[in-house]
């Protein structure tokens, strides 16, 4: 099957972007999905989800682009008939490979780049270097790790007959000061998946 890409051309990142405030407790919290082309998928295109290799880890999740293969398969399952999901860590070459023995037009490469670390402010007894016990509001220690609020999801789109990339989303959200209240990590990497698929699926924004 050959295939037909409906997409407008530019030479800026930024061709495609979309940018959502929320969360009341967060003036400051924002999402944001930034694209290199305008590239809509057919319905009935055979799309292959990669599990990208050499995923970063956080403190409670080992390989955290298992997490974003699982849920933009999720997502993408939704709106389109034919979704198949690499079961095992791949370089881009070899997802390619695979996305081409399984037929499919599509390969989306996802990555997350960066995920919070701050953990929510509680109040936890602490011993000092003298054995003493005391009531702290947060981590007893320091991490040695700069602390980030910023979730950020990178989605490479490959034509899988050419092997070219034909697209590709960045999409970030930043909880501000709700990070300090509570964790909600997970959760955030859906609603960024849900940004993305507004922009890919035709008709994701009337279900």
């Amino acid at each position: 099957m050959n295939l037909t890409l409906s997409a407008c051309s530019s030479d800026s990142y930024i061709a495609n972007a979309s940018t959502n405030s929320f969360d009341k407790m967060s003036p400051v919290g924002s999402r944001q999905v930034t694209r290199q082309q305008q590239l809509a998928l057919a319905p009935h295109y055979r799309i292959q989800v990669a599990y990208a290799e050499n995923g970063i880890r956080s403190e409670d999740i080992d390989d955290l682009n298992l997490l974003a293969r699982d849920a933009l398969a999720r997502h993408l399952k939704r709106y389109f008939s034919h979704v198949d999901v690499a079961d095992k860590p791949q370089n881009l070459n070899q997802a390619l490979a695979a996305a081409a023995a399984g037929q499919a037009n599509i390969l989306m490469y996802p990555r997350i780049e960066n995920w919070p670390n701050i953990e929510p402010l509680r109040l936890q007894e602490c011993t000092n270097a003298e054995g003493e016990v005391k009531t702290s509001l947060g981590e007893c220690e320091e991490k040695d790790d700069a602390q980030t609020d910023e979730l950020v999801v990178m989605v490479g789109i490959y034509d899988v007959l050419s092997g070219q990339q034909v697209d590709a989303i960045h999409a970030r959200s930043r909880r501000g000061l709700a990070s300090y209240l509570y964790e909600d990590s997970k959760n955030e990497l859906e609603e960024l998946n849900k940004l993305m698929l507004l922009r890919l699926a035709p008709n994701s924004g009337q279900r």
